[in-house]
């Protein structure tokens, strides 16, 4: 495997990677913005 090659690899594993935390993330944040919203019906019935 030559370096250029390496590189990509790395760069790619790297993406993914990046992505996957990501996409972790955004799934946690909505998960945590409903279950605050169950906790207090009244503010959910307002809107």
């Amino acid at each position: 495997m030559s370096r250029e090659q390496t590189l990509l690899v790395a760069l790619g594993l790297l993406i993914v990677a990046a992505g996957t935390v990501s996409a972790a993330g955004w799934i946690l944040f909505a998960r945590d913005r409903r279950d605050g919203r169950a906790h207090h019906p009244e503010v959910a019935e307002e809107r």
